[in-house]
């Protein structure tokens, strides 16, 4: 059975790691078009790193915590942490594909294509519907399910 460890952090805190990683992986989408590839690095190292770091460590959460709360006080949101590091782990291979592709292999299309499905899913992600957290959730632990999730569990999830 899987081991479900949680951390408390700020709720302002986690939606500004899901919408700040949105709007790099929305940046470096753009960027593409001039053909400006090094952001990717960027969103890619702090997916690393918060994934390797953990949710309590993420770079983005800590930063919020220096710039924005510094009492930390308000209201705060319980997260699964394997689920969270998975989600990381997810965005981070996807941009390390992307940046094989476009450094290693010189196959700019297949590149552009891993960053283009990228900013989709974290711009789901962020407005809060199917992420790979939730699919986590889903496939792994049973609750928590997105629509995706229930359909690849047959249905057999608990919904929110």
């Amino acid at each position: 059975m899987v081991e479900v460890k949680m951390a408390t952090i700020p709720k302002k805190a986690f939606a500004f790691c899901r919408w700040t990683i949105c709007i790099l992986f929305w940046t470096t989408s753009v960027l593409l078009f001039f053909n400006i590839k090094w952001m990717i690095f960027i969103p890619f190292t702090i997916m690393i790193l918060s994934g390797i770091l953990t949710v309590k460590r993420a770079p983005l959460i800590v930063l919020y915590k220096i710039l924005f709360d510094r009492k930390g006080k308000g209201e705060t949101e319980v997260l699964n942490v394997n689920s969270i590091r998975f989600s990381h782990f997810v965005g981070a291979t996807f941009s390390f594909i992307a940046i094989l592709f476009l450094y290693i292999f010189k196959i700019n299309l297949v590149g552009y294509i891993f960053i283009g499905l990228l900013t989709i899913l974290q711009t789901i992600a962020a407005f809060g519907f199917c992420s790979a957290q939730k699919l986590y959730e889903c496939l792994i632990l049973g609750k928590n399910c997105c629509n995706l999730g229930k359909k690849l569990r047959g249905g057999k999830c608990d919904v929110r």
